[in-house]
């Protein structure tokens, strides 16, 4: 079946990818435990911001570029321009994460870590993975990721323990540091000084690549109106506590989303190998289950999990108990990921990017807006509800289509 080959291809690039973000865990443990459970929460809102900065600096085009392009983009004057276009971006989305840090964030606690990030957006260890990946450059990857966890693990646990960092902008520059050897091997790999030669070609590739990226930008950017919705929102309208302890299980929700996204890329490699443009509910409800046993923890033992993961975090029984709560309510996001991705995964295929870009920004849409209407007239603790409504709006509007266009078999 197909769907063992997307999950076999997912798992693979999963686990190579749950090298740092393991580690990333792990640190995460002591720094909430130097931060404390209130600047956690804080730290929780700089990562939110630099994650959407870095999709911004991605706008979509990784992608675009694999569901283009594939291996062609490893090569000749395409993969210069693609290099040049990434390099570009970069840039750009560095410079609005500092206009934004001094025009929205001057007076938050995280002020300083936003700056102290926008420079980290040109030297992120996974600016390179469109290549290895394009490419099939399995080993490569590896090496990447085995290389990030080293200088991850060593930097900050120096960084941490030795110095006891206990700020939020000094925590920022050790991950900045962490990312450089990661980042220093991509360019050894995946640099040419041809780069540096930019001419009416590569301004017309620019311009043609912007246009075809629009919607996929759009799904990228608005996605941050689904999960990430609910921590902005609790920071609004809920005690700085409450954030703290919502921040633990995004955190998790937000990590195992990352490592779905891997199951669309495998999806669209495989699909890339077959003509057939027909979903099967059979194939679906496989990896639906296979989502659903693997995140089990997260709605079983909610508590345990939080305590083993984020082990050395300041805990007390209410910080946990709200978070525990939020961790079970936010893991159906997971299943109802699993069931759109086939669904996803063969409209960027088939290049209906524009409706896709719309589909999912009407569901940020929604998403948006039943928090900002709910959320002063409800218990934080409902808040994880209210975020999830997203995930179901775009879960039964890819369901209608498929189902309208009589694309679905067993």
């Amino acid at each position: 079946m197909q769907v063992v080959k997307n999950i076999k291809i997912g798992v693979f690039i999963s686990l190579v990818n749950i090298l740092i973000q393991g580690v990333s865990v792990l640190v995460q443990n002591i720094i909430a435990n130097n931060l404390g459970i209130v600047n956690f929460g804080y730290f929780g809102i700089l990562q939110s911001d630099y994650t959407i900065f870095c999709a911004l600096a991605d706008f979509g085009m990784a992608t675009l570029i694999l569901a283009y392009f594939g291996k062609r983009a490893t090569k000749g004057r395409l993969f210069t321009n693609v290099l040049q276009l990434r390099l570009a971006m970069t840039g750009v989305a560095a410079f609005a994460m500092i206009s934004f840090a001094v025009f929205v964030r001057p007076d938050h606690p995280a002020f300083w870590g936003e700056v102290i990030l926008a420079f980290g957006l040109l030297f992120q260890h996974a600016f390179f993975d469109w290549y290895f990946i394009c490419g099939n450059f399995w080993k490569k990857l590896l090496i990447s990721k085995v290389l990030h966890t080293i200088a991850y693990t060593s930097i900050m646990g120096i960084a941490l323990c030795i110095f006891h960092i206990e700020s939020i902008g000094g925590v920022a520059f050790a991950m900045v540091l962490a990312a450089l050897p990661a980042f220093g091997f991509g360019v050894r790999q995946a640099f040419t000084p041809k780069v540096f030669d930019i001419g009416p070609h590569t301004r017309r590739f620019f311009s043609l690549m912007f246009k075809s990226a629009l919607p996929y930008a759009l799904a990228s950017l608005a996605s941050f109106a689904y999960l990430p919705a609910g921590l902005y929102t609790v920071s609004h309208v809920a005690p700085p506590e409450f954030l703290g302890a919502y921040n633990f299980s995004h955190k998790l929700i937000i990590l195992a989303s990352g490592l779905m996204v891997h199951f669309i890329s495998s999806s669209l490699i495989t699909l890339h190998q077959t003509d057939s443009h027909t979903l099967h509910i059979r194939d679906q409800l496989v990896f639906t289950l296979f989502i659903f046993v693997v995140s089990s923890p997260f709605w079983l033992f909610p508590d345990q999990t939080l305590q083993v993961i984020f082990f050395a975090a300041p805990w007390t029984s209410d910080v946990l108990n709200q978070s525990a709560l939020c961790l079970r309510l936010l893991s159906l996001s997971l299943v109802l990921q699993a069931l759109r991705m086939a669904m996803v995964s063969t409209m960027l295929k088939e290049k209906r990017t524009m409706l896709y870009g719309a589909m999912i920004t009407a569901g940020g849409f929604v998403n948006v807006a039943i928090c900002s209407l709910e959320a002063n007239h409800v218990m934080p603790e409902a808040i994880p509800m209210l975020t999830l409504s997203g995930d179901v709006f775009l879960t039964i509007v890819l369901a209608f289509y498929f189902t309208k266009n009589d694309r679905i078999r067993w």
